[in-house]
């Protein structure tokens, strides 16, 4: 998962949920609560059930752990970052606590199970839920909570306009008519990460965005010269999408920095991107859900 940046927005990515470069090895309701089942395929062309989760609860209780059994004796999952690292993309390492540390990293006092942490669930068991918890840095796929410790939270649906109001990702589009209807363009741009532009669909009010549906950007420079307002190269086995300046937006206020701006591609230049991005077969998917009370949030879930 390489390619991954971190929040999916911005967020759509933290999506975008702490959303996994890292190794990791895998209130109050009642009731049982099966694994969700997927959905039927859409006829797009970007194909995938959807949406993988229909509940999801939010921690209350931050003096919790996520267990790697129904059991609060049983190991928990912890965090392991690299030693004397003072840059900003420190690698870490996420496990269970019973599985020895890694030469050169230190056991991290960070606490994974903050108050207002939404959680998918995919299941229950006794007094535990079992939620998903893989996300853009840690590849373990699900671990338990405590009922005691969290409590139910709502979903709304997501539509074309709350995507691409300014509030929430104004460099955003979606495909309203056509072969490509529903699909989403997202175009993120990060100080330290650099800038790319995502392809995902919007479905039943929730958008899917495979994880290597993405592409790197970059404006051309003033010097460039070139006949094509878009063009899509390989740099060092990377994809790479160079734009002209006049489909671009300011990225920041007060910056002299410019990121993609989809609402400015033509249709011919929509088919173009499309169709590069949705050539690979994903394994993850980042799924976007609206909680009225939180806003937007993205969740991993890995392809079966």
């Amino acid at each position: 998962m390489k390619t991954f940046k971190s929040k999916l927005f911005a967020v759509l990515l933290g999506i975008m949920v702490p959303i996994l470069t890292a190794n990791c090895s895998d209130k109050k309701s009642a009731g049982k609560v099966e694994a969700a089942e997927p959905a039927t395929e859409t006829e797009s062309v970007i194909k995938m059930a959807l949406p993988p989760f229909q509940k999801f609860v939010v921690v209350t209780d931050e003096d919790t752990g996520l267990y790697q059994k129904a059991d609060r004796n049983s190991p928990h999952l912890v965090r392991w970052i690299e030693a004397d690292c003072e840059s900003d993309l420190c690698e870490s390492i996420y496990q269970w606590s019973d599985q020895p540390g890694k030469s050169g990293f230190e056991l991290s006092t960070e606490i994974l199970t903050w108050e207002g942490r939404v959680l998918p669930v995919l299941g229950d068991e006794g007094q535990f839920y079992k939620v998903c918890i893989i996300g853009e840095w840690c590849d373990i796929e699900s671990a338990y909570i405590s009922k005691d410790c969290v409590g139910d939270i709502e979903t709304a649906a997501i539509n074309a306009d709350m995507l691409e109001s300014e509030d929430n990702y104004a460099t955003c589009c979606v495909i309203k008519d056509g072969k490509y209807k529903d699909i989403v363009l997202m175009d993120e741009f990060d100080e330290l990460n650099g800038e790319t532009l995502k392809a995902g669909i919007l479905k039943d009010g929730v958008v899917a965005i495979p994880a290597v549906f993405q592409i790197d950007c970059q404006m051309f420079g003033e010097s460039a010269q070139s006949t094509e307002k878009i063009k899509i190269e390989e740099v060092d086995g990377i994809l790479l999408l160079r734009y002209d300046k006049s489909l671009s937006v300011r990225a920041e206020d007060g910056y002299e920095a410019y990121q993609l701006d989809p609402k400015k591609l033509s249709s011919d230049q929509v088919v173009k991107i499309v169709e590069k991005l949705t050539a690979k077969k994903p394994e993850y998917v980042n799924y976007m859900y609206h909680f009225p009370a939180q806003g937007l949030e993205s969740f991993y879930y890995k392809v079966k």
